[in-house]
This record gives C-alpha cells, sequence and structure tokens, in this order.
C-alpha cells in the first residue's frame, strides 16, 4: 500500500475520479507522467558537407545526400557517369531539462526536503554515435538513382523526479503541505529510413526529383509513480509504484519528398522541396494498482512534414553562400503522441507544440592549389532553431494544476546553432569530410568518406 498523507490521498482520488470523467474513460491521473519530461525532436538533414554550412543545401544539393534534402540535385551530379559510394557517422549530444524537484507554489515548511522555494530543473543527456548515412549513387541512362540508408532519430531519455512541493486548497482550506507523487522513467525512439531517390534533369538548368522510403520505428517508455519512505517530507522509495505507464511501438511507415532545382545563371540556383513524413502506430497502457484500473490506447506517431525552398549563390570561381528555409510541422506529433499522454489530466487542448520557421545560411570558400597539392574546402554556417517543445499554456482559472503543469512543461528557447567544416580530394576519386554544429542544448559532429569508381 502505497504510503500518503490522508489529506494528500483524498486529493489523488479526486483528481483521478475527475479524470474519468473528463476523459470518458478509466484514464488515471499518473498518466501524465510520459508527458513530464518535456521531449524535442531535431530532424537534422544528413551529410557532413551540408552540416558544416549551417544545414544550407536545399539550394546546393550537390552530393548524395541529396536524396532526402533534395533529390532534384542528384541530376547533375556524376557527369562523367561515375558511381559514388558514400558512408557517414554522427555522433550527438542532447540535453533536455525536466522538473525534478523543489517547490512550485506556496511558502516553505522547513519539514524534511521541502527546504527550496523554487522549482528545480534536471537535465537528461543523450549521447548517440551511430552510422547517420550510407548511400550509392548510380547514373542510369539520363537518371540519376540514389539508394540509401538513414538513421532520422536515435533518441533516449531517462529523468527521475522527487516530487514537487506546493500548496494546495481543497473543501476551502488552503494547506501548503502537499507534494506530488514522484515519477522516473526512460524514453527510448529509434527511426530507420531505407530509401530511393531519383533526378530527372529537363536540360541544363532545369531538373526534378523523388523519391521513397521505407522507414522502421521502434518506441519503448517505461514510467512509474513511486512511493515515500516515511512521510511526504521524506525520500522517495522506489520499490513502492502506485501507477506505471508504458509505451511501445513497432511499426513500418513509408514517407516520401520530392523537389525542383533551377539553374537562374551560372551563378545562381533556387531550388524548393517538400518531405512528407512516416506516420507509425503505437500503443500507451496506464495502470493505477490501488484503483484497479488497467487502460490501453492506440494512437499515432507522425514524423513531421518540412516545406522548403534554398539558394545558392556563387561569389566569384572559389567561394559560394547558401540560404535555406524550412518550414517544419512539428505540430504534427501532438495529435495523439502528445495528447495521449496527457488525456487524463483533461488539460491536452493546453498543451501546445510549435511548427517552426527555420533559417539556415553558410558558406563554403575552396583553396585552389596548383601542383600536387590537393583542394581542401573550409565551410562555416549557422542556423536559427525556433523552441518546438511541448508548452502548457495556462486556462484563465489558474489553478494547481496549471501552476503544475505549467512548472513541467514550460517549453524551450530558441537556440541559434553555430557550425564549421572542411573536405578534401584525394586522387580525384576520394573525398573526405567533417563537421561539427554546436548549440546550447546539442552538439553534433560527422566524419563522411565519398567514393567514385
Amino acid at each position: 500500500m502505497l504510503n500518503i498523507h490522508p489529506g494528500r490521498r483524498r486529493r489523488v482520488l479526486t483528481i483521478a475520479l475527475s479524470a474519468i470523467v473528463v476523459a470518458g474513460a478509466a484514464a488515471p491521473v499518473f498518466a501524465q507522467a510520459t508527458a513530464q519530461i518535456p521531449l524535442q525532436f531535431d530532424f537534422q538533414t544528413p551529410g557532413a558537407r551540408s552540416m558544416g554550412m549551417g544545414g544550407a543545401f536545399i539550394g546546393a544539393a550537390d552530393d548524395a545526400s541529396a536524396a532526402f534534402t533534395n533529390p532534384a540535385g542528384l541530376a547533375f551530379l556524376t557527369a562523367a557517369g561515375k558511381r559514388e559510394l558514400t558512408a557517414e557517422g554522427r555522433f550527438s549530444s542532447i540535453e533536455t531539462p525536466f522538473l525534478s524537484g523543489g517547490r512550485i507554489s506556496g511558502s516553505v515548511t522547513g519539514k524534511g526536503i521541502d527546504t527550496v522555494p523554487n522549482p528545480i530543473y534536471g537535465s537528461d543527456t543523450d549521447r548517440e554515435a551511430r552510422p547517420g548515412f550510407v548511400s550509392l549513387l548510380v547514373p542510369v541512362k539520363g537518371v540519376v538513382i540514389t539508394v540509401y540508408r538513414q538513421e532520422m532519430v536515435g533518441l533516449e531519455n531517462t529523468f527521475f523526479s522527487d516530487g514537487v512541493f506546493e500548496r494546495f486548497t481543497f473543501a476551502g482550506i488552503t494547506d501548503d503541505n502537499n507534494r506530488e507523487i514522484p515519477l522516473g522513467g526512460t524514453r527510448r525512439i529509434q527511426i530507420s529510413s531505407y530509401g530511393g531517390s531519383l533526378g530527372y534533369k529537363f536540360n541544363d538548368r532545369v531538373a526534378v526529383g523523388a523519391g521513397l522510403a521505407v522507414n522502421h520505428f521502434t518506441l519503448q517508455s517505461d514510467f512509474a509513480r513511486f512511493g515515500f519512505a516515511s512521510s511526504i517530507f521524506g525520500p522517495v522509495n522506489r520499490d513502492i509504484q502506485s501507477a506505471t505507464a508504458t509505451q511501445t511501438g513497432d511499426d513500418i511507415g513509408i514517407s516520401a519528398n520530392a523537389g525542383l532545382l533551377v539553374k537562374v545563371s551560372d551563378r545562381v540556383q533556387l531550388a524548393g522541396t517538400v518531405r512528407r513524413g512516416a506516420r507509425f502506430e503505437f500503443s500507451q497502457r496506464d495502470r493505477v494498482f490501488d484503483a484497479g484500473l488497467d487502460l490501453t490506447r492506440t494512437g499515432h506517431f507522425k514524423v513531421p512534414d518540412v516545406f522548403g525552398a534554398g539558394l545558392q549563390w556563387r561569389v566569384g570561381d572559389n567561394t559560394r553562400v547558401l540560404v535555406d528555409y524550412d518550414r517544419v510541422q512539428y505540430s504534427q506529433l501532438k495529435h495523439d503522441f502528445i495528447d495521449i499522454q496527457s488525456l487524463s489530466s483533461g488539460r491536452q487542448d493546453q498543451i501546445q507544440v510549435d511548427d517552426a520557421n527555420e533559417l539556415h545560411g553558410g558558406f563554403e570558400y575552396q583553396l585552389l592549389r596548383s601542383g600536387d597539392a590537393k583542394p581542401l574546402a573550409f565551410r562555416a554556417g549557422a542556423w536559427f532553431d525556433p523552441a518546438h517543445a511541448p508548452r502548457y499554456n495556462s486556462t484563465p482559472a489558474h489553478d494547481q494544476l496549471d501552476v503544475l503543469l505549467s512548472a513541467a512543461l514550460p517549453g524551450g528557447p530558441n537556440l541559434v546553432h553555430y557550425t564549421f567544416g572542411a573536405g578534401v580530394l584525394l586522387m580525384n576519386s576520394v573525398e573526405l569530410n567533417g563537421a561539427a554544429d554546436l548549440s546550447k542544448r546539442t552538439t553534433a559532429a560527422t566524419v563522411s568518406i565519398v567514393l567514385r569508381f
């Protein structure tokens, strides 16, 4: 039996019963556990050259990673009829904050661990090293075909919250001796893509391209609510579980992309793309042991659609400037994936995931040297990454649940990423590239090799 303060027990039962009425099913309030950590996805394009130039690549699209970014660019590759084999390795580090303890309302009581007058936020750091992109490019009778494998998403979060202290009013009585039930867990999401794209050149100025990919999606999330070792002011006893929430998914989905590239002049290229993300099925099971509640729901995880436009401008013979604009529909993640996690609170409509208007910019300078020295390329760039973590918007009542969810899901800041990279061509058939992407929240690095034969 979970050890809960009597007043706290009345509150838990009241909220749980209210949630059943609001949700129209036996969904426990404890299911909010999976929405606690403000998961933010970042779907970056593949390619070391692209990363080095701030991710601005739609208007260039001049290597095999164009199969994902803008397949129209494939049509202008391998003028000599050579095949290309590309392999890229990528490392990423992503920090995700979460509400871990402290007090969100009321006055500190000084009892036990109730000594901090403000919310405390922890941080989960996920570090992944994996093969990012592998491809084979083959020209066939005027059409350039590329097949590839890409690790689109690989993310694992772990968090634990001691349960925040708060002020609560029940039956007209206001009391600061209240604490949210502690919760913790892990979440692992992975999406691997296996695709093919082709580019067709109408003439020396205009090309189009399109592609399809089969995507494998896996999801495993395990969250639980825990009890206290003695009183609500004491440490957490992780051997006591009052409720659990589990998400699982193992599905296949189809994605598609298309692009257009126009060489306006010898120095200027314009391009546009659209990527339709795959849709995967998952299930969530919520259980509250004391209440005997056990509910399973199914929904869909939607990879955001992206609409983009790009410009490449060559300045002289060895310098080019690139600018991209991307409209990323992150709000598509809210339907089902976010809503099901928060349904039991009755406040799912107050949680918002913003679409993003990303702006990417970069340049490349090629150092052309004579003799046996191999050409070198230096790249740098930056891009604007608007906040798109789940954010809670308070109701006009601004009640205790509003205060709690506002603290747990505050959204995130806008970020500016700074990038740099370099490349070298060896023996006219081997190209090496490396790049890094740095921001306050993320660090990424990649190395790629291209073989032409």
